[in-house]
């Protein structure tokens, strides 16, 4: 004889109402601000590290490169292409030491409030010394948290605006040494079809994937010429001013007695 067994409805409204298990709250995802995680998650994935200060030493790049040629009057994003936005920030060294250095800053700006978060013990011990009291002080006007925002996310937007700004000043002030005293890369430029050079000078700015970017410090103009028309261009080492020789003193004669 067969014995068939079903479940009673009893049995299936209780299985239906199982709660599902609960997934417990890491101290990874409680507490922890936002920029934390993404700097863990980039010391994690060291390509994506890459790749993000790639694009933001391009952005800074193409911010510069705004800068610098608007005091030459020179609209530089029309003359650039697809490719010119992506090495933007390769041009100048300046730009990856920049953002080197902001990396630093924030770091070392937003220890103090991160360690005392995961060390709070330790914190109030060294506080007991002269020393602790001023790196990890309680003044809350110092910190973000008094405006509704992370401690190390207000750090971070902070140092982010001042490399804006530093690197809008480099290009500005380096800019205005080239159209004030005369610095910069002094080239002799010889257009395609001509044999000999331009009779004056000129100041390379840059180039671009079509264009040379040239300031030609007699007529005061700034000009983009196409790479076709540039036959040559070369290289003028200032020298080094020779110092006057003295005229040589004139021979005594004695005074006649």
């Amino acid at each position: 004889m067969n014995v068939e067994t079903q479940a009673t409805p009893a049995a299936q409204d209780v299985a239906v109402a199982a709660p599902a298990p609960v997934r417990p709250e890491t101290p990874e995802r409680v507490g922890t601000p936002v920029v934390i995680r993404i700097w863990r998650r980039l010391l994690r994935d060291p390509s994506l590290a890459v790749t993000l200060g790639y694009v933001f030493v391009s952005f800074i790049g193409l911010w510069s490169s705004y800068w610098f040629y608007r005091g030459f009057r020179l609209p530089i994003l029309e003359y650039m292409q697809a490719s010119d936005f992506l090495v933007a920030g390769l041009r100048d060294p300046a730009y990856a030491i920049l953002l080197f250095a902001s990396v630093g800053i924030a770091a070392a700006v937003s220890w103090p409030e991160t360690y005392r978060r995961e060390q709070p013990e330790r914190v109030e011990a060294m506080r007991q010394r002269w020393w602790g009291r001023y790196v990890f002080s309680n003044w809350k006007w110092g910190r973000w948290s008094s405006i509704g925002m992370a401690h190390e996310t207000g750090i971070v937007f902070g140092v982010m605006w001042g490399l804006i700004a530093a690197s809008a000043a480099y290009v500005s002030t380096k800019g205005e040494r080239i159209r004030d005293i005369g610095s910069g890369h002094r080239v002799e430029v010889t257009l395609a079809g001509d044999a000999a050079a331009q009779p004056q000078s000129a100041r390379l700015l840059g180039t671009s994937s079509a264009f040379v970017f040239l300031w030609w410090p007699d007529r005061k103009v700034a000009e983009a010429v196409p790479i076709e028309s540039i036959g040559r261009l070369t290289t003028v080492r200032s020298r080094p001013a020779k110092a006057a020789k003295a005229p040589p003193a004139a021979a005594s004669t004695p005074a006649a007695h």
